[in-house]
């Protein structure tokens, strides 16, 4: 009984260590589709909020939080490929006009 307990709680551990789907990725500033492309693995669109912890408007920013994301899925060595902004209809605080950054990464 104490093996199979010991068993159980092992595999409860490493199933929190698991790589995520996309769609378990995916919140309201990102969004992580997957592609059949032959160049791109994933598409992903970038809100570009601004808060406490990252600017949506910055590049280095959304290049950070995309990659780790795609990591924590199982992409290894994720790459840009392509980045397309596109402005929507209404601003944020302050007058900031509201953009979705398309973009299409590769997996090595």
């Amino acid at each position: 009984m104490p093996k199979a307990l010991a068993c159980l709680l092992l595999a409860a551990a490493l199933s929190g260590c698991a790589a995520q789907s996309a769609r378990e990725e995916s919140d309201d500033t990102v969004q992580i589709l997957s592609t059949r492309s032959n160049d791109a693995n994933y598409l992903v669109l970038f809100l570009n909020r601004e808060t406490f912890l990252y600017n949506g408007d910055l590049p280095a920013d959304r290049i950070g939080i995309i990659a780790s994301r795609l990591e924590r899925i199982g992409c290894r060595e994720p790459r840009l490929l392509r980045e397309k902004p596109q402005p929507q209809g209404g601003t944020w605080m302050f007058g900031r006009p509201r953009i979705v950054y398309y973009s299409e990464w590769k997996c090595v």
